[in-house]
């Protein structure tokens, strides 16, 4: 069974990497629930396609402080 690319699921490091942020902005938008995610264990997962979603919603409309 062949999974979609778009429902991949990723940890921080290769969140990082997508995003081409650093784990300290990743965790300062985790800590202030900006940014989809969900913890398996210990440890952050992320959807791409829920990051893709989240980065088209950012674009669509102006930042909020």
């Amino acid at each position: 069974m062949a999974r979609e690319p778009n429902s991949e699921l990723m940890t921080a490091e290769e969140t990082c990497r997508y995003l081409k942020i650093t784990q300290r902005t990743l965790y300062r938008y985790l800590q202030s629930h900006q940014i989809p995610a969900f913890k398996l264990g210990k440890e952050w997962r992320f959807v791409r396609s829920d990051l893709e979603q989240w980065i088209r919603e950012r674009t669509r409309r102006p930042m909020v402080s």
